[in-house]
């Protein structure tokens, strides 16, 4: 098959060798709503390149637009806008410039520079003008890796290259959707990474994570027990297992284990993490399981599984809503349904930590810390914001399969600490649904 370029809004200008689209323009190949959803499946264009498009629709609908890329674009696939820039607008008007587009378009010379601003940010149609830093940064927010800004006519796709035919194109950007593919026969690392504190249990969660079927793991325990309990029972193991690496936490004591879960994320080596709570357990076939379902479709971001609840003692406890099968059998679901269902339900149908795996570098921008949102840390609900920031990345696997535990006790920081507990889930729980509905997550294209 040919590869498939696409060209967004077009308008009077045709390019050979692509689809040219445009709501009503007459020498479109397709005329199409480019705020609604693309009518190509996932993972079946080459390229896509706009040149004065972008900005005449509104932010959330850029954004839309972008998640939408990244959707039908081939792993490595190559998304290009070119656009005017911000802050060249406001230097124009900081330095009283006139620039070259007004006489190509009529425009009076003689209007103030006041005028001239508004003109070009309103009356050419503009919702929303970027620049470079918020432009990169929506890109990112979807999944797209930044190629960078480019030079006028300047592509790292030959395709791309000198197509570019307004001077005020003075913001170029290209992206690119991410080389997700493991290889046929690769074992990537995984880190499973134990966020510890309580000693009661940490035997068998790290006989659960030495275990693995999958062999090529590292295990790290990160500590934040007041006594050296846990460092004495790790470094028993480690003598017989030099997967296993052991750090004190600096801040133990500081914090309710945010620093501790923050170090784990961040020393991590695998490309893959899978965190394991230091009373729960996993599956042998965990891990094993999870690299394979990323193995079988590059465009998930998060994998996840059922996950048993047990008792103190290790007996099976009977499911609660929220560990119930949301699917019967073994899914992909799309990242945008994910969070909407998460956000309107306030339901963790995902999992507690130790349920999912993923992979770092998906997180590794996120600020604060990697369980943020719209810049603020999430604390009783940190698992969700994860999940919500890698629902914008991709798609999630749910396998029916239970392959983790999670245990349910009277130490559990949620029974010890839960009226404070309830109280803070429940602003943090707002943060999460504001973002996602003021951004239009929530709404179908």
């Amino acid at each position: 098959m040919h590869p498939i370029y696409l060209h967004l809004g077009c308008g009077g200008k045709r390019f050979e060798g692509f689809v040219n689209i445009d709501l009503d323009a007459p020498g479109a190949d397709m005329h199409l709503n480019l705020t609604k959803q693309l009518p190509w499946e996932r993972g079946t264009v080459t390229g896509i390149y706009s040149e004065h498009f972008f900005e005449h629709v509104g932010a959330n609908q850029g954004i839309r637009l972008l998640h939408e890329c990244h959707r039908v674009l081939k792993p490595g696939g190559i998304v290009r806008f070119a656009m005017p820039d911000l802050e060249y607008m406001i230097g124009d008007y900081v330095n009283n410039q006139i620039h070259p587009d007004w006489a190509r378009f009529g425009m009076p010379w003689t209007s103030s520079r006041c005028q001239r601003l508004n003109i070009a940010m309103r009356w050419w149609g503009h919702e929303w003008i970027y620049d470079e830093e918020e432009l990169v940064r929506i890109g990112k927010l979807v999944g797209l890796e930044v190629v960078g800004r480019c030079q006028y006519g300047v592509s790292s796709d030959p395709m791309m290259s000198n197509r570019e035919y307004r001077e005020s194109s003075q913001l170029i950007v290209e992206f690119r959707k991410p080389q997700r593919q493991i290889p046929v026969g690769a074992d990537p690392l995984v880190s499973i990474v134990m966020p510890s504190y309580k000693a009661a249990y940490v035997r068998q969660a790290l006989e659960s994570a030495i275990a693995q079927t999958y062999r090529n793991i590292e295990i790290l325990v990160t500590d934040d027990c007041p006594t050296d309990a846990i460092e004495n029972i790790v470094r028993e193991y480690r003598e017989s297992d030099d997967r296993i690496r052991y750090m004190r936490n600096p801040k133990a004591g500081t914090d309710i284990g945010r620093s501790n879960h923050c170090l784990c994320f961040e020393q991590a080596r695998g490309e893959f993490i899978k965190f394991l709570n230091d009373d729960d357990l996993l599956a042998p076939n965990c891990v094993e399981r999870m690299v394979a379902a990323f193995a079988g479709n590059p465009d998930i971001t998060l994998a996840t599984s059922k996950r048993q609840r047990i008792d103190r003692d290790g007996n099976f406890l009977p499911d609660i809503t929220a560990t119930q099968l949301p699917v019967q059998a073994d899914s992909v679901i799309d990242g945008l349904s994910l969070g909407t269902a998460l956000l309107s339900t306030q339901v963790n149908f995902v999992g507690e930590p130790s349920t999912v795996m993923f992979r770092k570098a998906e997180l590794a921008e996120i600020k604060p810390d990697f369980m943020s949102v719209d810049n603020q840390e999430i604390s009783w609900a940190s698992d969700v914001a994860i999940y919500i920031n890698l629902a914008l990345k991709g798609s999630t696997v749910y396998l029916t399969e239970a392959l983790s535990f999670f245990r349910i006790h009277d130490q559990q920081g949620q029974v010890v600490s839960a009226v404070a507990a309830q109280e803070e889930s429940t602003r943090c729980w707002n943060i999460l649904r504001d973002f996602w509905t003021r951004n239009e997550f929530n709404r179908a294209i």
